[in-house]
């Protein structure tokens, strides 16, 4: 088995999940390996290096390729002819994080089909894994979710591939005992973070804010941050002034436990997650998880008040409010019995996310994909998920300029909001400026975009809505589409009517889908 890894190869669920399932299937002696992207002067991580079948060296951002994937074939296609020539069987390989791992992937199995096993793994809840799923399926032999609530999404939105469906949690070394705390009549409360420090997903803003309504609380704590990412400059500056906060920065992985066996509550504030190994590191040593509640892997190991604390938020609540209902939910375990929520947490990692478990899972998994017929990749479909210049990205249907321009010449006069600031929106950008209908602006959830601009227009957050003055709202997305929709009571009592460009269920029909994948 080949795990592709194009980034994030320091501080990432998906990379801590690899190099566990590499080195559990080479210590059952199965022939296992990662592949991984380094940039231009870097070199992987030493902790990486033992379990590396194979490196893109000076490696473009997988995210600014366009639809050029020949460094990535070459490399990927020779990793895969070496494990096949020890085995004689098929390579069961997992790209992963970004469309263009597929497309590399999807180039070898129109030359190569016998060499391939392409199984999915489907890591987080944000419509982009699935939509990727989806767009492959052609040439995907398995489908992984990693939570339940994901695995009842993969149903649904590939209802002909249920069979290759396959439910695997994220595994974690769970010690055979929960580790002991000190009362707390002794000491101060202990809080945690571990995790990238990244605003979108993480929506680390909230760490601060969190420490300041404690402190406002009069509560006695500690609280470490461990990990790195985008967002320490800004996280440094706003803890300076709270002498209970301690940034700790980036640690080896090894060293993780050490600081969810000191802390007694672990914090997640996320926006989306697929099931979070973080979360379920910190589960394993008794360390309680107080989290956010989002549709993801979450829902499988957090039952309030017996594992752990959950509060519920939306994409766009502020960061004020969803600090003061975390801090709540901490006061509310303080007066619980904690140590006994801490053994729960423990025995539900023991019972469901071990390694030894996780590895019986993959074996299976492999053993079945192995022999499955070839999936070879349809000669006539465009194998890259990116695109060169003045072709589509994958995000985009090939009809979005004219649905686009159908839609904004129905809304003629009218002062129109464009909803979502991705790739879609940059694709049919002609037909947005070209409009009939009066653009004010577009409007985005990402907070890091608020204040910005795209293709002319300034991005506000959703919360402005009311005060912009439009009449209508337009949906520029594909993948996004029905969960923006699924909003669309709360976004027109703000005063707009919300307009959408796919047919229900954010399905194209298939010669759509085939159309958009073909080569110019």
């Amino acid at each position: 088995m080949l795990i592709i890894l194009p980034d994030h190869l320091c501080v990432s669920g998906v990379t801590t999940w690899a190099l566990r399932a590499i080195k559990g299937l080479r210590e059952r002696s199965i022939p296992a390996g990662l592949i991984v992207h380094t940039p231009p002067g870097e070199s992987p991580p030493q902790f990486l290096q033992p379990y590396i079948a194979a490196t893109v060296r000076n490696a473009p951002s997988i995210h600014h390729l366009r639809g050029c994937l020949d460094p990535l074939v070459a490399v990927y296609l020779h990793a895969i002819q070496e494990m096949y020539a020890i085995t004689g069987k098929p390579v069961i390989i997992s790209p992963n994080l970004h469309g263009d791992c597929y497309g590399a992937i999807a180039t070898i199995a129109q030359n190569h089909p016998n060499l391939v096993r392409v199984a999915s793994w489907i890591h987080s809840d944000n419509e982009y894994d699935i939509a990727v799923a989806k767009r492959y399926e052609p040439m995907i032999h398995a489908i992984v979710p990693v939570s339940s609530e994901l695995y009842s999404i993969a149903e649904r939105a590939i209802p002909g591939r249920i069979r290759d469906i396959f439910h695997i949690p994220y595994c974690v070394e769970v010690p055979p005992h929960c580790p002991a705390r000190l009362p707390m009549e002794r000491r101060a409360l202990r809080l945690v973070y571990t995790g990238r420090l990244h605003e979108q997903q993480k929506r680390v803003s909230v760490l601060p804010h969190l420490a300041d309504a404690l402190r406002d609380r009069g509560i006695d704590f500690e609280f470490r941050i461990v990990g790195d990412g985008p967002e320490k400059e800004k996280l440094l500056q706003a803890i300076a002034s709270n002498d209970h906060v301690e940034y700790i920065g980036t640690v080896p992985p090894e060293e993780i436990p050490e600081h969810l066996r000191w802390a007694d509550l672990w914090i997640l504030p996320s926006r989306y997650e697929g099931q979070s190994v973080a979360m379920l590191e910190a589960l394993s040593l008794g360390c309680i998880p107080v989290v956010t509640k989002v549709r993801s892997g979450a829902s499988d190991a957090v039952i309030n008040g017996h594992t752990g604390m959950s509060v519920d938020t939306q994409w766009n609540t502020p960061t004020q409010l969803i600090a003061s209902r975390l801090c709540g939910a901490i006061i509310s375990l303080m007066k619980m019995d904690m140590p006994a929520i801490a053994r729960n947490a423990h025995l539900l990692a023991l019972k469901n996310h071990s390694i030894p478990t996780h590895i019986d899972k993959l074996v299976a998994l492999i053993d079945r994909t192995t022999s499955r017929p070839d999936r070879p990749w349809p000669n006539h479909l465009r194998p890259s998920y990116s695109a060169k210049a003045a072709e589509l990205d994958g995000s985009t249907p090939p009809d979005a300029a004219q649905r686009m321009k159908t839609m904004l010449e129905s809304l003629a006069g009218k002062k129109v909001l464009i909803f979502c600031s991705g790739q879609h929106t940059k694709d049919i950008s002609k037909t947005i400026n070209d409009s009939p209908a009066q653009i004010i602006g577009i409007v985005d959830d990402d907070p890091s975009k608020a204040g910005t601009g795209l293709i002319g227009y300034p991005i506000y957050p959703s919360g402005m809505i009311p005060k912009l003055g439009a009449t209508d709202l337009v949906i520029s997305s594909w993948i996004y589409e029905d969960t923006i929709w699924s909003k669309k009571e709360t976004i027109e009592s703000m005063g707009v009517r919300l307009h959408r460009l796919y047919p229900t269920q954010n399905t194209p029909p298939s010669e759509i889908v085939r159309a958009a994948l073909q080569e110019p």
